[in-house]
Formats: structure tokens, C-alpha cells, sequence
């Protein structure tokens, strides 16, 4: 049965006006629920990615540009991570009311299930190990869950540690060295991940400067590492630094703020912080080494990727290994070329799913 044949028998669900495989759209007027799932690709495998809880100003119309540049960057995270997996990724529009948050992960996951395996979900922003756990109970397809209940918890320490490794190889290939100690590192973002990331940045030596939305967070942590509080995004980016690292929303770095930018690497936990690929080609040319997201973030999809698997096949540790091998040939064959290392490395992922095709 063809994707379109699918697409026309399910309710909710199109094809995507782009190479999206199938998009389904659930919005349930008794509990409120507002859901994208996109799918974009399941050449490799079953399409893996987390589900956002997210309010979005623009409505659906912006929730679902953002669901469908987030699940083609998981298409591409899977392959650069050598995993066999596809790329997708769920929205689900916060309104705020969180009285009825099981309700609407229920709903959710009974969606999830009638994708028969296409899609399988785990924890994102704004959503927990305790919530997939509870999804858990209505769909086999959901990863991301606590040890209590059989999973492999949190995986924001692992995406951090991925971060941090392609942090270091990212100063080595821009400054010679990946010493830390005394480099001056702008985090923007200190959730899950970036607090993780500031944290082994700063106990190594680098000097933190730090922004948050949430103000007590970012005081938190400048007082028990030290670090130093920015008043805005814009401050850090503003500043001089060695790195900067994006770890909150996508989309962050535009043209304007790539030609302003005064670091020698950009690297960070968010998914898609530059705007455009035009961008990537301004850092490139003003000798900015951007080190590709999908590869430096890998490492919570490598970590919910074993629980869907199991024990068969490589370590947590050999496919970290192997993704950071693969940034250290993006990186060089970026180099040789003169191209943006996210260019190579999504030239080299694409290959990759190119050659499974049947």
C-alpha cells in the first residue's frame, strides 16, 4: 500500500507539500487537544523524535512549520548518528491548561497507536520521563521512560555530553586546541541540557556567561558555578566569547546576527538555531566554525533509541564514538572544501538513506 493510499484511508492525515511522508493533524474539541505529528522519513527505520508541549503565538499555521523542520532534522540526526531510524517528530499546543494534561496525552498516544509503528514518540520540551511513561500505558510506541518503569530515563545528560564532546572538537579545529580552561562560553538556554552543559563546561575551567527566560534558573546556576547572569539572548550573542552555545529555541541566529557574532564556534543543544542556510554560509565565510546541531545534540536519540532496540547491536558509548567521528569528517571534508560543515555532514546523512532505498 502506497503512502498517499494510506494518507487517504486514515482520518487527519496528508501528505506534506514538501518530502514529508504523511502528516497527521488531531485537534479534540472535549479535552482540548491540538497534535501535529510529522513523519518524514522511515527509510531507515520507524521515525523517532520527541513530542513538544509548546505554546505557539501563531497557532496551528506556526506549529506546524515548526513540527515539520524539527522532524526532518531528526531524519537527518538518526542517519548522521548511524542509527537505524527515520525521522519524526509531534507537536502538541500548549494552552496553558494543564488540568487536563493526561487527557490530552492519551489522546495523543491513541493517535501514536494508529500509526501502527511509523511514528514513535519520546520526551521533548515540555514534556517528561513521567509523561511517556503515562503514554506508555495506551501505545507500545513511546521511548524516553523512567527506570522505575522499564526505561532508560532522562536522556538530556546524554544529549548534553554529545554537545559537550563536539564543543571540544569544534575549539580544536577553530583554535588548534580544546583546552577550556580560561575560554569564555556563552550559553543561552540552561534547561535540561544547557544547565548540564554549563556545568561540565565551567567545572573544566570556562568562564560561563548565561542567559534564561526563567530568571531564578539562571541565578541558580551562576551561583553555584560562578558563571555571570546576561539580562538578555541578545547580550550574550552580543559578547565576545570563544563559543556559543544555543541550547534553548530554534531559529535563533539570523543573517544579522551571524554577520555580528564576534566567537570562533557556534555549537549548542537547540535543534535548528540558525534560520536559514544562508546563514550557515555567512559564519562560514566570516571564519565562524558552526558545528552541524543534528550531529552535536545526538546523543539523547542515541540514548531513547536503545530502549527501543534493547540490548542488540552497538553501545550507548560505540554510537557516540561513531557520531563524533562522523562530525570530525564533516568538520574535514568542510574544511578541504570550503563549504559549512552542516552542508557536508547533511550531504553525507542524505547518502546514507539514499543508499537503503529499495
Amino acid at each position: 500500500m502506497t503512502i498517499a493510499t494510506q494518507a487517504a484511508q486514515r482520518p487527519n492525515i496528508s501528505l506534506a507539500d514538501d518530502d514529508h511522508e504523511q502528516i497527521v493533524i488531531r485537534q479534540d474539541a472535549d479535552t482540548g487537544l491540538r497534535l501535529i505529528i510529522a513523519v518524514h522519513s522511515t527509510v531507515l527505520g520507524p521515525s523517532l523524535g520527541g513530542m513538544r508541549l509548546k505554546s505557539y503565538a501563531g497557532g496551528l499555521r506556526e506549529a506546524l512549520d515548526d513540527v515539520m523542520r524539527l522532524s526532518r532534522t531528526m531524519t537527518l540526526k538518526a542517519s548522521a548518528a548511524g542509527l537505524d531510524l527515520g525521522g519524526g517528530k509531534a507537536v502538541m499546543i500548549d494552552d496553558g491548561n494543564d488540568d487536563l494534561r493526561h487527557a490530552r496525552l492519551e489522546g495523543a498516544a491513541h493517535v501514536i497507536d494508529g500509526l501502527q509503528g511509523a511514528y514513535v514518540t519520546a520526551e521533548d520540551i515540555g514534556t517528561t520521563c513521567a509523561d511517556m511513561d503515562y503514554v506508555s500505558q495506551f501505545t507500545r510506541f513511546a521511548v524516553g521512560r523512567s527506570v522505575e518503569n522499564g526505561g532508560g530515563g532522562d536522556p538530556s545528560p546524554v544529549t548534553a555530553e554529545t554537545v559537550f564532546q563536539a564543543l571540544l572538537r569544534g575549539l580544536a579545529s577553530a583554535t588548534g586546541s580544546a583546552e577550556l580552561d580560561g575560554r569564555r562560553i556563552g550559553v543561552v538556554g540552561l534547561g535540561k541540557v544547557g544547565s548540564v552543559l554549563a556545568a561540565k563546561l565551567s567545572t573544566r575551567g570556562a568562564e560561563i556567561l548565561a542567559y534564561d527566560l526563567d530568571p531564578l534558573r539562571g541565578e541558580h546556576f551562576c551561583a553555584e558555578y560562578a558563571g555571570q547572569l546576561a539580562g538578555s539572548a541578545e547580550e550574550v550573542m552580543a559578547a565576545p566569547l570563544d563559543v556559543l552555545a544555543p541550547c534553548a529555541a530554534g531559529g535563533m541566529i539570523d543573517e544579522g546576527i551571524a554577520r555580528s557574532l564576534d566567537c570562533r564556534v557556534v555549537v549548542g543543544a537547540a535543534n535548528n538555531p540558525l534560520d536559514t542556510r544562508a546563514t550557515a554560509r555567512i559564519l562560514n565565510e566570516r571564519g565562524i566554525l558552526f558545528v552541524p546541531d543534528f550531529l552535536a545534540n545526538c546523543g539523547g536519540l542515541i540514548h531513547v533509541s536503545l530502549e527501543w532496540y534493547g540490548e542488540h547491536g552497538p553501545s550507548e558509548a560505540e554510537l557516540i564514538a561513531g557520531a563524533m567521528d562522523r562530525l570530525d569528517l564533516a568538520i574535514e571534508t568542510a574544511q578541504v572544501e570550503g563549504s559549512p560543515p552542516i552542508e557536508v555532514a547533511e550531504r553525507q546523512a542524505l547518502e546514507r538513506i539514499a543508499a537503503a532505498r529499495p
